[in-house]
């Protein structure tokens, strides 16, 4: 495979990506008032599409699921992953770190919810999510 096949490869598979991604936001943006459970699913599809997972996967924990995404696309352990990756020039923060920061920020972005980043800081789960979510729609924040 030639470097404009891969390019090809990768842009379909990002592409592809954010198609899943956007049909799990237009789901719960549609839904005017959903349950936990209909929302915990849509959630979680939303981030498994966003970090490239399979939708089998059965973890819940953001930053697992970072870990998880990370080690898929470089190809290497995720336990190798977070026993290398120390970045100086952030502050120490980590891929997985950053990762999952971006992701919450994204679905509240997506969601045109209200910003609150203390409290979105300590989501760490996607049932923490959920529950951030429908707070958030339902105005308890």
């Amino acid at each position: 495979m030639n470097i404009e096949q891969r390019k090809a490869f990768v842009q379909k598979i990002l592409l592809n990506s954010k198609q899943k991604a956007v049909k799990e936001i237009d789901a719960i943006r549609k839904e005017a008032h959903p349950d936990y459970e209909f929302m915990f699913e849509h959630l979680r599809r939303f981030i498994l599409a966003k970090y490239m997972l399979d939708p089998n996967v059965e973890e819940t924990n953001i930053s697992s699921l970072a870990a998880l995404s990370l080690a898929k696309v470089m190809n290497l352990d995720k336990d190798v992953i977070r026993s290398l990756d120390h970045a100086t020039p952030c502050d120490q923060a980590t891929s997985e770190s950053t990762k999952r920061i971006l992701l919450l920020f994204a679905v509240q972005k997506a969601l045109d919810l209200s910003p609150d980043p203390i409290v979105l800081a300590k989501v760490d789960t996607i049932d923490a999510l959920t529950e951030y979510v429908m707070n958030k729609r339902n105005g308890n924040q």
